[in-house]
C-alpha cells in the first residue's frame, strides 16, 4: 500500500479494503456516469455532478454498497443534487467537447434542446454513444420499455421536425 492510498484512508475513514473496493468501483462506473449527467446536465455541470456523485460515494460507501444498482443510485443523487444547484441558472447549457462527446450537426442541437432532459439523455446515450438499451436503462435508473418508448415516440418526432424544417 502506498503512502497516498494510506492517506487517503485515513482522511476518509475508510479501511485499506473498502478504499480497494471504492476505487475499483469508481473506475468501473465513473465513465458511464460522466457520459449519462453530461447528456443530461450539459458539459460543465455533468463533469461535475460526476465529481460530486464519486464524493458522495466514497462519504457514503457502506450505504451505497447495500442498494441494489448502486451506479444508478448515484446517477440519481448526482443528478438531483445539480439540478438544486441549477435552480439559480436561467438555462443549463448543452455543450458539446470534441475530444469527449461526438460531432452533431449544428442545427440538430436545436431539435435536441426541445427534448426534456431525460428524453434528450436517453437518445444521446443510445444514438450518440451507442449504448445498448439496456446499459442506457441502467444509467439512467429507469426501465429498459421507457428507453425504448422515449426512442421510438422521441427520435420519430426529430425525425419529423428535422424534414418540416429542411425540406
Amino acid at each position: 500500500m502506498g503512502w497516498n492510498a494510506i492517506g487517503v484512508a485515513m482522511q476518509t475513514q475508510m479501511t485499506y479494503p473498502a478504499l480497494r473496493e471504492y476505487t475499483a468501483f469508481a473506475r468501473r462506473h465513473e465513465p458511464a456516469l460522466r457520459h449519462s449527467l453530461v447528456a443530461h446536465l450539459g458539459y460543465e455541470a455533468g463533469r461535475e455532478a460526476t465529481q460530486d456523485a464519486l464524493v458522495f460515494a466514497r462519504e457514503n460507501w457502506n450505504r451505497l454498497q447495500s442498494t441494489h444498482n448502486p451506479g444508478g443510485y448515484l446517477f440519481r443523487v448526482a443528478k438531483r443534487r445539480a439540478l438544486r444547484r441549477a435552480r439559480t441558472r436561467t438555462e443549463i447549457p448543452f455543450e458539446r467537447s470534441a475530444d469527449e462527446l461526438p460531432w452533431v450537426e449544428p442545427k440538430l442541437e436545436e431539435a435536441l434542446r426541445q427534448l426534456s432532459r431525460r428524453q434528450r439523455a436517453v437518445v444521446f446515450l443510445v444514438e450518440g454513444l451507442g449504448l445498448s438499451h439496456r446499459e442506457a436503462a441502467e444509467q439512467l435508473n429507469i426501465s429498459k420499455s421507457a428507453v425504448q418508448t422515449h426512442l421510438e415516440s422521441h427520435v420519430k418526432a426529430l425525425r419529423r421536425r428535422w424534414h418540416e424544417r429542411h425540406q
